[in-house]
């Protein structure tokens, strides 16, 4: 039999498999991934089971449904200031992995790098490196979580497509201020490059 997926076989499970086992079987609060402690409010549950019922409940279209993608619009324009075409630039997915990997599918060229934030999110090297990127990686360390610019510097190339990161980061919750934040947007200005916002 031919091997499997060369990039993405290597990894083993993800730390939220590995934590979820051991919540389980040590019977501790998992705190990992945020599960409820209840099945949540029950007019919310009906709801749901009612929507299932009555509403449709087939494939939506490929970009989501149309009432989701408005109200997406509206609450960027609403809360963030952003005039966006709900028609053109809105894409609803089934979860922020999925919407990563689109991102990441639709910007990465094999070849390109990748500017990434030590420790980092579990899925976020496999799929940089499924998209055919090369990681280049600048650590935070505890305890202030400090972002060097000289090693944010040193990361960046003609080559770097995109830094990916997300605030509070994940996994070590550290909030980026606004000088690194500043330094990271003229990075990414002088490099003409992405920032790609978890």
């Amino acid at each position: 039999m031919k091997p499997a997926n060369s990039v993405l076989s290597g990894y083993g499970v993800t730390v939220f498999e590995t934590m979820s086992r051991l919540a389980m079987e040590c019977g501790s609060i998992n705190l990992g991934q945020g599960f409820p402690d209840d099945l949540g409010p029950e007019t919310l549950r009906k709801a749901a089971a009612e929507a299932v019922i009555d509403g449709p409940n087939q494939y939506p279209p490929m970009m989501g449904i149309p009432e989701l993608r408005q109200a997406v619009a509206e609450h960027n324009r609403r809360f963030y200031g952003l005039d966006v075409d709900w028609q053109t630039e809105t894409l609803v997915t089934s979860g922020a992995t999925e919407a990563l990997n689109d991102c990441l599918m639709a910007l990465i060229e094999p070849g390109d790098e990748v500017t990434l934030i030590e420790p980092l999110y579990d899925c976020y090297l496999p799929l940089v490196e499924r998209a055919g990127g090369v990681p280049k990686f600048v650590r935070i360390e505890p305890p202030d979580w400090a972002l060097s610019e000289a090693a944010l510097r040193n990361a960046f190339s003609d080559k770097t497509k995109l830094i990916l990161l997300n605030t509070p980061h994940n996994p070590a919750a550290k909030v980026f201020g606004r000088d690194e934040l500043e330094t990271i947007a003229a990075l990414v200005q002088e490099f003409d490059a992405y920032a790609v916002c978890d």
